[in-house]
């Protein structure tokens, strides 16, 4: 959407607050807000060997995961008492603990023992754990136990030992656990312990340590749903997109949910922008119904939310797609995140306010952070399709931060105008055929946007389809590329820059299409083979990742479908170094130290 979709939000931080007890230390997330509801989780350790053997178990030391991002650390140090607890206050939802043993109280150095616990935190039910520090396994088990799934739901597992007290025990340092499921078909099983469910039925799913000579089985039911698709769209109007919001509505109504698929959209209005549909100012559920009306909605609303509903909140955001697809299960779910957006990171606009992210909305001053999204995308389902009906969300940040949480990323490099998707024409694919492949509506996605808006009359047309399982690779390449760079370009000043002004840009200059840059650099740099390979690496992979680019003839015509950050060395911003790209790749190395 245009630069009308670029709005300015005051930029606020949000910390996870743990209640501790026992002995340890902890640091705050940058991830994280207070839970509002949930549960509470109790750790307790307990200690084995005697207490004056320097080699006896001293300290564990407690990462505290949710996605794949650490939100918070404990150290349980060993006392007098045979036991120490650990006790924190977490939203619903799923975590994981990674225990790592130690000798000194310190919990430095090499661990003597390790291991992941997944755990299911439950609003006003306590999860209690606990571990013993060392003993010899005599069985083991699998957590959770037993497994109900909706099909398309996934469910980290863990496998824990057991010692003959019943206590569960870590498994030994560098125990491989192997895992199976009995019917590939109803549910698979990821080499890290991922399920996921794919079909209605039944199967059992087995962890085997071969050096241990132990297995555990878990069965797993997954239940039967009639609905191919559910397609959530978060659609956050409090804003000047007010109108566009409406418009879009109606072109849902053109299409409407059928039998094989679910339309249902949360829907926040405010004051100022648009009077029509009797002007409401709350946030409503809506299961969108087939009608003929072309200005008037009048599908089924689900629940009037009232005010106070804070759509640039990404609990808000989780909460909704937990009660999307807890109430509208379907083999296949597609999630839309409809609004402004900014990509990764600031702009200014004319009151000089910073903001970043995406879903701002201006009666509550909110947004969502990028390096919140994995945090309210983690419902228990991996998406099929994340698609950002909002400007200039389809860069490498963006995509590296959720890559994990869906099969195809599809958005705009660019800020496109302000009516965003032709939902009459993107949603048709999957209404006339609820069989059609996962890749084939992405793709149609793109291609349904690009013949809407005519690409040679539109200047700020873009649209890409991601495979996100192709984005870790990506990310690989340009490290490599990164790591050259920083050893042949610091004597190359001249070049830099002008690779760095010349790539093709977007509405935040320091966007730059990823291809374009390297092909910048290509044509500008003295070549040599560690270069060549760098780029060509780097190309290849993007070939690999887009599977679907349209874009505009005119302003973005060298739009290749991915965007990064390229900023001057003196523009670069030490937030970025809050984003998971930023922390796996050399990219951040390389922005601060290229020649200015």
């Amino acid at each position: 959407m245009n630069s009308g979709r670029l709005i300015a939000c005051l930029a606020g931080w949000l910390w996870l607050t743990f209640a501790l007890s026992g002995c340890g230390t902890f640091f705050q997330s940058e991830t994280l807000v207070p839970p509002s509801t949930g549960g509470s989780l109790s750790l307790t350790v307990v200690w084995t060997g005697d207490r004056s053997d320097p080699a006896a178990p001293q300290a564990v030391r407690v990462t505290l995961y949710r996605v794949d991002r650490s939100i918070g650390e404990h150290v349980l140090r060993r006392v007098e008492t045979p036991s120490t607890s650990w006790t924190t206050q977490l939203e619903s939802g799923s975590y994981r603990l990674h225990l790592q043993v130690y000798p000194n109280a310190d919990a430095l150095g090499t661990p003597i023992a390790l291991g992941e616990v997944v755990v299911q935190i439950v609003q006003d039910t306590p999860q209690r754990l606990q571990i013993a520090t060392g003993g010899t396994p005599s069985a083991l088990a699998i957590l959770p136990n037993p497994i109900a799934l909706s099909p398309g739901q996934v469910q980290p597992l863990s496998v824990l030992g057991v010692d003959a007290q019943g206590r569960y025990l870590l498994l030994p340092v560098g125990a491989i656990v192997r895992w199976s499921s009995s019917d590939s078909s109803v549910v698979n099983v990821s080499a890290d312990g991922v399920a996921r469910a794919l079909s209605p039925g039944s199967a059992t799913v087995t962890a085997s340590v071969d050096s241990l000579n132990l297995s555990a089985g878990a069965p797993v039911t997954v239940q039967t749903v009639t609905r191919e698709w559910t397609i959530l769209v978060f659609m956050n109007a409090a804003n000047n997109l007010e109108p566009d919001s409406v418009d879009d509505m109606n072109e849902m109504e053109q299409l409407g949910s059928t039998p094989d698929v679910n339309i249902v959209v949360q829907w926040k209005r405010i004051a100022g922008y648009d009077s029509s549909n009797g002007d409401w100012r709350t946030t409503r559920r809506y299961y969108v119904t087939k009608d003929n009306d072309p200005n008037i909605v009048n599908s089924s609303m689900l629940v009037d939310m009232g005010t106070g509903v804070d759509m640039g909140s990404p609990n808000t955001l989780r909460d909704f797609l937990q009660w999307g697809v807890r109430s509208f299960p379907a083999r296949r779910y597609v999630v839309v995140l409809w609004n402004h957006g900014s990509g990764w990171r600031a702009y200014r606009d004319r009151w000089n306010i910073l903001t970043r992210g995406v879903s701002f909305d201006d009666s509550t001053g909110n947004y969502i952070r990028i390096w919140e999204l994995p945090t309210a995308l983690s419902v228990g389902v991996k998406w099929d399709i994340i698609a950002f009906d909002a400007s200039l969300m389809q860069m490498l940040e963006v995509a590296y931060e959720i890559r994990h949480l869906g099969d195809y990323i599809v958005g705009s490099e660019e800020s496109p105008p302000a009516p965003g998707y032709p939902y009459h024409r993107i949603l048709a694919p999957v209404v006339s055929n609820p069989n059609i492949a996962t890749r084939d509506l992405a793709v149609q996605i793109v291609m349904q946007t690009l013949n809407h808006y005519n690409p040679d009359n539109t200047d700020n047309i873009t649209q890409s389809a991601l495979d996100a399982s192709q984005i870790e690779n990506v990310a690989r390449r340009v490290d490599a590329l990164a790591i050259t760079l920083l050893q042949v370009a610091s004597e190359q000043g001249a070049a830099v820059r002008a690779a760095r002004e010349n790539a093709q840009a977007y509405a935040e200059y320091t966007y730059k299409d990823l291809w374009d840059y390297t092909e910048q650099l290509r044509a500008r740099m003295p070549s040599s083979p560690q270069l060549t390979e760098a780029i060509d690496g780097v190309q290849n992979a993007l070939s690999q990742a887009v599977i679907a680019e349209g874009h505009s003839n005119r302003r973005v015509n060298r739009s290749h479908g991915l965007s990064i950050y390229v900023p001057t060395p003196s523009g670069y911003e030490t937030r970025y170094g809050l984003l998971a790209f930023a922390r796996a790749t050399h990219w951040d190395e390389w922005l601060q130290t290229q020649p200015q």
